[in-house]
């Protein structure tokens, strides 16, 4: 479930406000960052994305979101196996788990704090462990915030006047501010209109509905309009980014060309699963 997420907040940046067209676009990137290098390659096209991931040649899964239908494909290349659902039915699927997490949390909770009073008498590093297991048995088992407690973080956006060829495209920069922090340095390229595929209210009904289920409000970048970013979607394609703990997304080609109807479909040939065998329930 956590790498869903993160592949869900990892796609979102490649969305938003404008009006779909007929011509797709096919965008490689690489990403890096303290886990490494993820190297992913995006196609949108008349509402509906596809967001492969790569490890070297090897394509290892891919995920799809069709706005019109409201679903969301998992495809796994090393299983040969996908699963389709809605995204209501994501979000159950969601809620389910975070409820048995939070009652196993609970469960440990109760364990663990007939443990508290000996905390002082073990190793700082036990210590530590064991009081970083309440605090996570605490926040699983709390009730799910409401909609409009989670509020967004304060946007600001100002040009460097820095200009930068990145993968053929001519991008201007900007910095971004997250209240009032550096958040990111952002080369956004005009040329580059994938944007323009995706209908922004769509989307957002999709990832509404998504995070309804966390039962936390969303950390900035998890939740559509939440990262820096968005602001800055509207005039273009961001070809490059460095984040200020030195994480960068690099374009390494972009083209726009007409993509079939196949492109997000599952491969042939490969097991459907349903949503919880994917999930790894039975």
């Amino acid at each position: 479930m956590p790498r869903f997420t993160t592949t869900i907040a990892a796609a979102l940046m490649a969305v938003a406000a404008s009006t779909p067209v007929e011509a797709g676009w096919v965008i490689d990137q690489v990403m890096k960052g303290r886990d490494g290098t993820l190297q992913q390659r995006l196609f949108l096209q008349a509402n509906r994305m596809k967001v492969v991931s790569n490890e070297g040649p090897r394509t290892t899964q891919a995920m799809v979101m069709d706005l019109d239908a409201q679903t969301i494909t998992q495809i796994d290349y090393k299983e040969r196996t996908y699963t389709t659902a809605t995204a209501a039915e994501y979000a159950d699927l969601m809620r389910q788990g975070f409820k048995a997490m939070g009652e196993q949390m609970g469960q440990m909770q109760g364990q663990l704090k007939e443990l508290e009073a000996q905390l002082k008498d073990l190793p700082p590093e036990q210590r530590r462990a064991i009081e970083a297991m309440l605090k996570q048995a605490q926040q699983s088992s709390a009730p799910a915030p409401k909609p409009e407690d989670c509020v967004p973080d304060k946007i600001d956006v100002k040009g460097t006047g820095k200009r930068v060829t990145v993968a053929g495209y001519d991008a201007s920069g900007y910095q971004v501010f997250s209240n009032g922090e550096f958040d990111s340095e952002v080369f956004i390229a005009p040329a580059i209109t994938a944007v323009r595929e995706i209908d922004p209210k769509k989307l957002e009904r999709l990832v509404t509905e998504m995070t309804k289920a966390l039962p936390q409000c969303p950390k900035r970048g998890g939740m559509i309009g939440t990262d820096p970013m968005w602001k800055l979607m509207k005039d273009g394609y961001p070809v490059r980014s460095v984040g200020k703990d030195g994480a960068t997304t690099e374009v390494v080609k972009a083209e726009s060309r007409s993509l079939g109807a196949n492109e997000f479909e599952p491969p042939s040939g490969f097991a459907r699963k349903t949503l919880k065998e994917m999930m790894g329930g039975k």
